[in-house]
Formats: structure tokens, sequence, C-alpha cells
């Protein structure tokens, strides 16, 4: 599971710098052995198919899928959407978001005045202050939009060794806060579902809190 997130991260940051003019490969080594082998030996262990081949997302190695008993049989009944689709789907929600946000967007970035030593501060505030009350998939979004537009950012100032830590950063978030929320409303079951439901609120949160905030 947490190895599915790190590449839904990984896919999405890659993404955002290749939209600038960047390569994630460019960046990605500046602190792989002591950032991100760690992270990936242990899900290896724990969800050896998620890693070795199964091309699909990570409901297909959930319980409830393989033939958990209660209510799994609703989860049973859906389609397993494979990880190429929620990637493209988790790109092309961002692009859309980021579009209709455009000028918020450039206030987040005069804003941030980031450096090695306040970003992770950076990330945290506005994090907490989008999922404030609570999480949606318009918010999930936004939270991808933000960590893409961090590392660019941080490319942009030559901080380039806080784009392996931004994705370190996002895979944990994900993986201790978000992933409950995503497996309790049946996963990543329709990439519909990230450009649907919940994407006004996101975007007027955005807009009222998510950006004063980072002025505080």
């Amino acid at each position: 599971m947490s190895q599915s997130n790190r590449e839904l991260v990984v896919d999405f940051l890659s993404y955002k710098l290749s939209q600038k003019g960047y390569s994630w490969s460019q960046f990605s080594d500046v602190e792989e052995n002591r950032t991100e082998a760690p992270e990936e030996t242990e899900p290896e262990r724990e969800t050896p198919s998620a890693i070795n081949g199964n091309p699909s997302w990570h409901l297909a190695d959930s319980p409830a899928v393989n033939g958990a008993t209660g209510h799994s049989s609703s989860l049973d009944a859906r389609e397993v959407i494979p990880m190429a689709a929620v990637k493209q789907a988790l790109r092309e929600a961002g692009d859309e978001f980021e579009l209709r946000y455009r000028r918020a967007f450039s206030d987040l970035t005069s804003q941030l005045h980031i450096t090695p030593g306040t970003a992770y501060q950076s990330f945290e505030q506005v994090v907490n202050e989008l999922f404030r009350d609570g999480v949606n998939w318009g918010r999930i979004v936004a939270f991808f939009s933000f960590g893409g537009a961090l590392c660019v950012e941080s490319v942009d100032k030559e901080m380039q060794v806080l784009v392996s830590r931004i994705a370190s950063w996002m895979a944990t978030y994900l993986n201790d806060h978000l992933e409950p929320w995503i497996q309790e409303n049946g996963g990543w079951v329709h990439p519909s579902d990230l450009s649907s439901e919940g994407s006004s609120k996101s975007q007027e949160r955005w807009r009222t809190s998510v950006i004063p905030a980072l002025g505080r």
C-alpha cells in the first residue's frame, strides 16, 4: 500500500516537473540513499504482490477484495482500477484544478519563501489547513497539486535537495492521514471521482483559507 502511494506521488511530481522542463531523474537521486531506499524495503516484505509486477491499484491486494467477509461484497463488485488509470486521472484533475486557480497558484508561489530549513513548516501549514474540515477527493487533488507546486518552486530557487524530501513528506501524509479515508470510501474506484465530488468545495477552501494561511 505504501509503495503504491509513493508511486502515485512520484508520478505526479515527475509530471509537474516535466511541464516546467525539468526531469525527475535530475533530482530524485540527491538524497536517494538516505531517504528513499529505507522506505521501499519495508513495503517489499509486507506487500510483495504490489511491487513485483501487479499492474493494478492496491485494492487488488486488499483483504476486502480477496474474499474477506462482512461489507467486502460491495468492494468485490467494484472494478479494480489499473494504477496507470489512477495516475492519468490525478494528472488531469491536477491540471484542471490548477487551471481554475491559476492566480491562486501564482500567489502561492510568490508567498512561499521556502528554504531547506523552512520547507517542511510551509508544507505542514498548508496541508493541515487544507484538510482542517475533513477529506474529500477534491482536497486530495489539491494536496497533490500543492506538492507539485512546491517541488517546482524548489527547483526554480536552486534547492533541488528538497524534491526528494517533498516526495517523502507527501507519501507519508498520504499513507498516515489520507489512506484510511480512501479505503473507507472504496479506494480509488473510479478516476472520475478525482475531478467531481468535492472539487468546488476544495477550490473554495483553497481560495479563502489555504492561500491566506501562508501569510500568517
